[in-house]
């Protein structure tokens, strides 16, 4: 069964992802860069405290998805579909605690939605993909 080449293509984009997170989070402790949340500047500490675990467990994530979709496995899309959940979840709570700032809070929940159904299209509803992981399940 062939792969699409979408999914061969967010392999190598997840696995970079994946690497990427480790890296911001190396640099954040080592305090080398501008330290952003929701495109606005913030501070060293704030960024590890409230981004830096979120940041981490989405960087375990991608590589679990770029393992995933390279050795084939029907479940990796529903990883894909958790980052999104896992960043709305997450924004809403520290929200709601006041620990993060509401315009951050907004502007992740507001790209994790649309990213988030633009992933559920593709993953869930584009013919070929949807057809290419129920095959996958099917083994």
């Amino acid at each position: 069964m062939k792969q699409p080449l979408g999914i061969r293509v967010l392999s190598w984009f997840a696995a970079l992802a994946s690497a990427g997170m480790f890296v911001s989070i190396a640099l954040a402790i080592l305090d080398i860069g501008p330290h952003l949340m929701g495109g606005e500047k913030v501070t060293r500490s704030e960024w590890l405290h409230i981004a830096a675990p979120l940041v981490g467990v989405v960087g375990c994530l991608m590589a679990s998805i770029a393992y995933g979709f390279a050795a084939r496995k029907a479940w990796s899309r529903h990883l894909v579909m958790a980052i999104f959940v896992l960043i709305i979840v997450y924004a809403s709570a520290l929200g709601a605690l006041n620990v993060l700032r509401h315009t951050i809070m907004w502007r992740a929940i507001i790209n994790a939605s649309l990213f988030g159904c633009a992933s559920a299209w593709y993953f869930y509803f584009k013919r070929n993909v949807a057809e290419y992981f129920r095959k996958l399940g099917g083994r």
